[in-house]
């Protein structure tokens, strides 16, 4: 397992995908604080029910108000990291020494959950820099204890993302196809995200929703004290989706005839 993790970490260095992921998140931070500016500026005002972000304390929600950006690059970053296992036939190389198919899925899946960490911590940590310096760091409203809250939320926002994360490792080795597996993972993310809204207008499906995590990552406010006290269910379902899908992804790659 660690020698497949290392090999797959000097195969991620060598390529510009690493750096095409974080440069995007880097930037999406450093543009929002210019913008939210610019638009103070002009006399409007910051609300953080709507604008999420808009001090340095409320930083920390900055993978809330770039979720779908963030699942999108990693969808696209996963699809062709894998995809292209499968085309190039590197694939072979590895299981022609016997390593584990088990294994070999864990570890693709290993290494997109610790870039999604590297990715979200630095969008984080740029975020709640670059707002403090042009709003200054405030605070977030009804939270005494700040320390736990970002401890908590950076958790939860990320085994948020984690989630959608293992489900698009598992449709890549489904899929076999950097092309095909970016389109579901495209329909998936925009099906389940926005479809979502329209089924919580309705009194019998509003529930079913939130067995899907962009539902909470989505319509929720993580500056809420009624969606604080969620934090424990959107966990749980994120660790439910993450078990499920790496169990059907590893079955079906089990199964699957490697050419």
């Amino acid at each position: 397992m660690l020698n497949l993790l290392t090999a797959e970490k000097i195969k991620l260095f060598r390529s510009r995908k690493l750096l095409i992921v974080l440069a995007v998140l880097s930037f999406l931070p450093i543009f929002q604080v210019l913008n939210s500016k610019m638009l103070v500026h002009y006399g409007e005002e910051l609300v953080q029910a709507i604008d999420t972000v808009i001090n340095g304390a409320t930083g920390i929600l900055m993978m809330e108000k770039n979720g779908l950006t963030i699942l999108l690059v990693i969808s696209a970053f996963v699809s062709f990291f894998i995809g292209e296992e499968f085309q190039n036939g590197t694939i072979r190389n590895a299981l022609s020494l016997g390593r584990s198919r088990t294994h070999y899925y864990l570890s693709k899946l290993m290494i997109a959950a610790i870039l999604t960490l590297v990715g979200a911590f630095v969008m984080t940590a740029i975020g709640m820099i670059g707002f403090s310096v042009g709003f200054g760091f405030g605070d977030v409203a009804g939270i005494s204890n700040y320390l736990w809250y970002t401890i908590k939320t950076f958790s939860t926002l990320y085994f948020l993302i984690l989630s959608n994360v293992s489900i698009y490792v598992m449709i890549s080795f489904l899929t076999k196809n950097s092309g095909i597996s970016l389109i579901w993972s495209f329909l998936y993310t925009i099906g389940t995200g926005f479809g979502a809204g329209i089924f919580q207008q309705t009194e019998h499906f509003k529930r079913v929703t939130y067995w899907f995590t962009e539902s909470f990552l989505f319509y929720s406010d993580f500056a809420n004290p009624a969606d604080i006290a969620k934090f424990r269910e959107m966990i749980l379902v994120s660790l439910i989706t993450i078990v499920i899908s790496s169990t059907i992804g590893i079955l079906f790659f089990k199964r699957t005839d490697i050419k």
